[in-house]
C-alpha cells in the first residue's frame, strides 16, 4: 500500500523514464498515461453519495514490440479505495498476433477477454460509472486475473473469432490478497462475429462463457451476450447503441443454488463532432431470493442514467450524468436514488487501438 506522494513519485519517474526522448532509440517502445477523474453528489436530501469530486483512477503504460514474434505491455494504475491510494500492475503481457497464423496469444496478467466492458478500462467506459450487472460480477473496474489466453480467426467467408482462456482462479475480481488455489481454475471462451451495416456502420456481437470452482467447492458460471453497435461519418462516431446481458449461477458445495440475472443498454448520438448525448438502461434482479420462510421474494433494481459528453479530442473528455434508480423488494418501501455525476479523462502519449 503506498500513499499518495509515493504514487505521484513513482509514476513521474515512470513517465520520465518512458519519455519520448529516452523511446527513440528504434524499440518503438511507446508510453501512455490516462487520467479519469469522477464526482458523485446528491439530488436528492437523503440520497447517497459521497459528495466528493476526486482522482479515481490514473494510469501508466508502456507497450512496444519485444521482437519479431511477440509484443509486450506493461500498465500499472493508482486509485482510491475507501479513501486509501493504492499503486499495482493492471497489466503485464507478452503477446504474438505473428507466431501461429490466424491466431492471437496473450500470457501474463490482463482482464479476461469476455463482455463488452471488461476488455476495455475504466477511462474508455462510454459512460462514468459502471452498470450493477458489471459490479456484481466483474468488479468496479473489471475481472482481471493471470494466465494464458488464445483467440482465433476462422477462415470462413464471413467473421468468426473464437477465443479461450484459463487463468489462475486464485482470486476472482479484483482482489488485495492471494486467495486459495482453486478446485477449478477460471475458465473462459468467447465467440465473436461481426456484421457491416449501412452507412459506415457495423455490429460486432459476442457469446459468452466463464466458470470457476473455488477451493471450498463453490461453483460460479457465468453466461452472456454482448452487443455494439456504431455508426460513423467522416470518422465521427454518430450513433453507438452498446449493451450486455449476463446470467450468474452459484452452486454451493452446500445450500440452494443461487441465479442473478442483469442487463445494461447504453444509447449515444452525436450532436456534432465533439458534443454526444447519451442514456443508461440498467437493470439487476436475483430470482432465487427467499424470505425465512422459503417463499420467493420479488426484487429489483433500475437505473436510468441521461449523459452528456463534451469530447474535445480522442485525448480528452467531459460528462455530465444524472442518475435515477429505485431498487425494490416484496414487503418493504421502495428504495429511490438521485445523483449528480462528473467526469473527467484526459490520455497523454499513444494508446493501443482497441479491435473495434
Amino acid at each position: 500500500m503506498l500513499h499518495v506522494r509515493q504514487v505521484c513519485l513513482i509514476l513521474l519517474t515512470w513517465a520520465l523514464g518512458a519519455s519520448p526522448l529516452r523511446a527513440d532509440d528504434g524499440t518503438g517502445l511507446k508510453s501512455s498515461s490516462s487520467v479519469d477523474m469522477v464526482g458523485d453528489f446528491k439530488a436528492i436530501k437523503d440520497g447517497a453519495a459521497s459528495d466528493r469530486f476526486d482522482v479515481r483512477e490514473a494510469e501508466i503504460m508502456l507497450y512496444a514490440p519485444i521482437d519479431h514474434l511477440f509484443d509486450g505491455l506493461l500498465s500499472a494504475a493508482a486509485h482510491r479505495e475507501d479513501g486509501v491510494s493504492m499503486f499495482e500492475v493492471h497489466e503485464a503481457v507478452i503477446s504474438s498476433s505473428k507466431l501461429i497464423p490466424r491466431s492471437r496469444i496473450r500470457l501474463g496478467q490482463f482482464f479476461l477477454g469476455v463482455g463488452r466492458l471488461n476488455r476495455l478500462h475504466r477511462h474508455e467506459w462510454p459512460f462514468i460509472f459502471a452498470p450493477k450487472v458489471q459490479q456484481e460480477f466483474f468488479g468496479t473496474e473489471g475481472a482481471l486475473d493471470s494466465g494464458g489466453e488464445y483467440a482465433y480467426v476462422t477462415p470462413l467467408p464471413f467473421f468468426l473469432e473464437l477465443t479461450a482462456g484459463v487463468t489462475n482462479g486464485w482470486t476472482y475480481g479484483h482482489s488485495h490478497n492471494e486467495g486459495e488455489k482453486p478446485l477449478k481454475p477460471t475458465h473462459y471462451g468467447r465467440v465473436a462475429t461481426y456484421l457491416e451495416l449501412p452507412g459506415e456502420g457495423g455490429a460486432q456481437t459476442g457469446f459468452n462463457y466463464l466458470s470457476r470452482t473455488t477451493a471450498q467447492g463453490d461453483k460460479t458460471t457465468l453466461l452472456g451476450i454482448d452487443l455494439t453497435t456504431k455508426w460513423r461519418s467522416g470518422g465521427i462516431l454518430n450513433v453507438l447503441a452498446q449493451g450486455e446481458v449476463w446470467q450468474r449461477v452459484k452452486k454451493p458445495l452446500a445450500g440452494e443454488e443461487e441465479r442473478s440475472l442483469g442487463a445494461y443498454l447504453f444509447l449515444q448520438y452525436a450532436l456534432d463532432s465533439q458534443v454526444q448525448v447519451g442514456v443508461l438502461l440498467d437493470y439487476f434482479t436475483v430470482p432465487t431470493l427467499k424470505d425465512i420462510t422459503g417463499a420467493k421474494v420479488h426484487n429489483s433494481e433500475a437505473r436510468l442514467v441521461p449523459t452528456i459528453t463534451y469530447k474535445a479530442s480522442e485525448f480528452s473528455s467531459l460528462r455530465l450524468a444524472y442518475d435515477w434508480s429505485v431498487t425494490k423488494q416484496d414487503h418493504q418501501p421502495d428504495k429511490k436514488n438521485q445523483v449528480i455525476q462528473t467526469q473527467a479523462t484526459f490520455m497523454i502519449g499513444a494508446h493501443p487501438a482497441h479491435d473495434f
